[in-house]
């Protein structure tokens, strides 16, 4: 999961898929946009066949975030 992940997140982050560890934060080291987080969950919703729901998204800030809203969500 975490590979899909990556190659999902560096679509949106100006980062080599090595350099995001589970513990990186999506806006504080990627630099990301709340937009572009917004729309990188987006391309996550269709990879992992879930829907996010924006108002859950306020508890995200690491990649092992992502990882267990999306292991949640898959239920």
């Amino acid at each position: 999961m975490l590979d899909k992940l990556k190659d999902i997140i560096v679509r949106y982050a100006e980062v080599e898929p090595d350099e995001i560890k589970g513990e990186t934060k999506l806006v504080e080291e990627l630099g990301l946009t709340s937009f572009a987080v917004m729309s990188m969950m987006g391309d996550i919703e269709e990879e992992f066949g879930i829907t996010v729901v924006e108002e859950e998204l306020a508890d995200i800030s690491t990649v092992d975030d992502v990882i267990e809203y999306i292991k949640k969500k898959q239920g």
